[in-house]
């Protein structure tokens, strides 16, 4: 694996009647622990200006290993379990390297 920056744009809906549950949620079970991470570089929700139950995860790992080791968490993996009843649609994942 390079040790280049990797960024994910993670771009998904919720359904409308859960956004504010999803956002407290969200930052709780998966922004803040995933913030302290090593390697994390960025981990931020943002929620689309037009849309407000359109939201993106932006990200920023310091390498492909470091994001791998964020993908592999139990507790990623436990807060998108409680976050998927939430959900409108199947997320579009981006993954990227500056050039």
């Amino acid at each position: 694996m390079s040790s280049a920056v990797v960024r994910v744009v993670a771009q998904f809906s919720v359904k409308p009647e859960c956004v504010d549950e999803f956002v407290a949620l969200a930052r709780e079970l998966l922004v803040k622990p995933t913030q302290s991470e090593p390697g994390c570089i960025e981990y931020e929700l943002c929620q689309d200006l037009t849309d407000r139950a359109r939201f993106a995860m932006v990200e920023a790992w310091a390498s492909e290993a470091a994001l791998a080791e964020h993908l592999a968490q139990p507790s990623l993996h436990a807060g998108l379990a409680k976050l998927a009843p939430m959900a409108a649609g199947t997320p579009s994942v981006l993954r990227l390297r500056p050039v």
